[in-house]
């Protein structure tokens, strides 16, 4: 597959709101946004028309190995299953989620928080620039 025939074609919103939007791809909420972003070398606000044939792979298999890690964990330790269960998955799990000024795991930049839109999104500033010239 390529971008031009992609679901993405033609979009023109921020990735990040343009993927939190439930009819456009379901399940990733705005916990797990962030290190899937992060993973893929994606700042939030980049426009989905913006994105490289390279970028949305990357965004593809980041998103695919985000949510199976989660789910291996039985989600999200504050999340119960059907039988009531806490997941095992940990805030010690996120890359970057909810870390502000913490040293990114990558480059030991600090990580910030940044307004997109209605929610914060976490990022490292030397590893999601959103332009080359930043």
């Amino acid at each position: 597959m390529t971008i031009s025939d992609s679901w993405l074609t033609g979009k023109k919103a921020g990735i990040k709101s343009f993927l939190l939007n439930q009819k456009n791809v379901g399940g990733i909420g705005n916990m797990y946004i962030h290190d899937i972003l992060f993973e893929s070398g994606i700042h939030p606000q980049k426009k989905v028309s913006d994105l490289s044939e390279e970028e949305v792979k990357n965004l593809y298999n980041n998103m695919h190995k985000q949510l199976h890690h989660s789910l291996s964990k039985g989600s999200f330790s504050l999340e119960k299953d059907f039988y009531g269960h806490n997941g095992e998955y940990l805030t010690s799990d996120f890359q970057i989620a909810y870390k502000k000024g913490e040293p990114c795991p990558r480059c030991g930049e600090t990580i910030q928080s940044i307004k997109t839109g209605s929610t914060t999104s976490y990022i490292c500033p030397a590893c999601q620039r959103l332009s080359k010239t930043e």
